[in-house]
C-alpha cells in the first residue's frame, strides 16, 4: 500500500531495523528491505500461529500497519498473545471521518461570513468545494495556511477577467489554488515566475540564509511540475527567472511554452497578483514596482508575508504602496500574514 511505502522511506537510518512483512506470494516491494518475511493473509488460520513466530524469531517489538482491517485482528490478539508488542495504527477509519468532518467544518465556518460588501461576486463555493479545495492542496509541500486559502478563495469571486500571476512559487502550493480558482471562477491563466536558483534565496536573515546551501532547486523545480502537471491543462505555465526577466517575456505578449505544459497564451493584463517572492525589502520593492502597474481596474494584489517572523520587506513595502496608490484602492485587509489589496 502506498502508506506503508512512504512509511519505509522515512524511516531513515531507523529502516535498517524494519522487517517488512506481507501475505503476497511475490510482493514487487520485498526487495526495498533488508530483512522480509512472508505471513498468510490475515483471515488465514495460520496467521496468529505464524505471526508469532516471526515476533519470537525476529524480536518484533512494534508492529505498524496503514490497513484498517489488519489492525483490527492486532487490536484483538496482541495484548492476549504477544503484549510486549506495541500497534502503530497509520490511521483507522474513524480518524479519517473526522478529519473530513474537520475540513468541511472549518470550510463551512469559513464561508458562512460576510467578508466585505462587495457587489458582482460570483457564487461562493459549497463547504463541500471548499473542503475539497483545502484538502487538494494540503497534498502539496509549501506554507499557504488556511486562513489564505479561506481568503484566497472569497477574493477570486470578485477578480475580474485576466491573467493570475504569481512572483514566488516553489513547490506549487499556494498555485495549485490560483488555478483552481481562476478556472472555478473564469478569471484566466496563471503564469508562476520563479528563478528556482540559490543566488535568488538569499534574504539578509542569518536563519535563512544558512540552509540554502541544503537546497537543490532543481529538484525543487521538479516538485513543482509533478504537482502541477495533472492539474494544469493549458491555463498554468512558468517563466525560471527573475521577475524583472519574466517582466519583458510577460510584456511582449508572447505565448510561454514549457516541456511540461507546453503553451500557454496570457492577455498581458493582471487581474490577481501574488507577490510572493523573496521577501528581502529590495526584492518585495522590485517585484512590486515593476508588476503591480500590470493589475487592471478591479484587480487584486496579495503581499504575502506582510506579517513575517523574519523581517519588515514585505510589510514596509504593502505599507507604501497602500499610500502612494490611497486614491486607486477600493478595499485592502489582512488574512492570516498576507495583505489583500483590491483597486477600485
Amino acid at each position: 500500500m502506498p502508506e506503508a511505502q512512504r512509511y519505509r522511506r522515512e524511516a531513515g537510518a531507523a529502516a535498517a531495523g524494519l522487517l517488512g512483512a506481507s501475505s503476497l506470494p511475490n510482493d514487487p516491494h520485498a526487495k526495498d528491505y533488508t530483512d522480509w518475511v512472508h505471513l498468510p493473509f490475515v483471515h488465514d488460520p495460520s496467521f496468529p500461529t505464524e505471526l508469532a513466530k516471526v515476533i519470537s524469531s525476529k524480536g518484533v517489538t512494534r508492529i505498524w500497519t496503514c490497513h484498517p482491517a489488519v489492525a483490527q485482528v492486532l487490536k484483538a490478539w496482541l495484548p492476549k498473545a504477544a503484549a510486549q508488542v506495541d500497534l502503530v495504527e497509520a490511521r483507522s477509519y474513524q480518524a479519517l471521518i473526522e478529519e473530513y468532518r474537520w475540513r468541511i467544518d472549518s470550510a463551512g465556518t469559513a464561508n458562512g461570513q460576510d467578508w466585505f460588501w462587495l457587489e458582482d461576486g460570483r457564487p461562493r463555493p459549497s463547504a463541500i468545494q471548499s473542503a475539497g479545495l483545502n484538502r487538494l492542496v494540503d497534498t502539496v509541500p509549501g506554507m499557504t495556511d488556511l486562513d489564505k486559502i479561506s481568503a484566497l478563495i472569497e477574493i477570486m469571486r470578485y477578480a475580474p477577467p485576466g491573467d493570475i500571476v504569481e512572483i514566488g512559487s516553489l513547490w506549487g502550493r499556494s498555485a495549485t489554488l490560483l488555478l483552481l480558482l481562476g478556472r472555478m471562477n473564469g478569471v484566466g491563466p496563471v503564469l508562476c515566475i520563479d528563478p528556482w536558483a540559490a543566488e535568488h534565496w538569499v534574504q539578509g536573515v542569518e536563519v535563512l540564509d544558512k540552509a540554502i546551501p541544503d537546497q537543490d532547486p532543481e529538484a525543487f523545480l521538479k516538485i513543482f511540475e509533478v504537482n502541477l502537471a495533472p492539474l494544469a491543462n493549458g491555463d498554468l505555465n512558468y517563466l525560471r527567472a527573475p521577475s524583472g526577466e519574466a517582466l519583458g517575456v510577460y510584456e511582449s505578449g508572447a505565448t510561454v511554452s514549457t516541456p511540461t505544459f507546453g503553451d500557454t497564451r496570457y492577455r498581458g493584463e493582471i487581474s490577481v497578483l501574488h507577490i510572493d517572492g523573496n521577501h528581502a525589502f529590495e526584492a518585495v520593492e522590485l517585484d512590486s514596482r515593476l508588476w503591480t502597474p500590470k493589475v487592471r481596474r478591479g484587480g487584486w494584489i496579495i503581499f504575502d508575508d506582510y506579517i513575517w517572523p523574519f523581517g519588515d520587506g514585505p510589510r514596509k513595502v504593502g505599507d507604501a504602496f497602500l499610500k502612494a496608490a490611497e486614491e486607486r484602492i477600493a478595499l485592502s485587509f489582512v488574512m492570516g500574514k498576507s495583505l489583500f489589496v483590491k483597486l477600485a
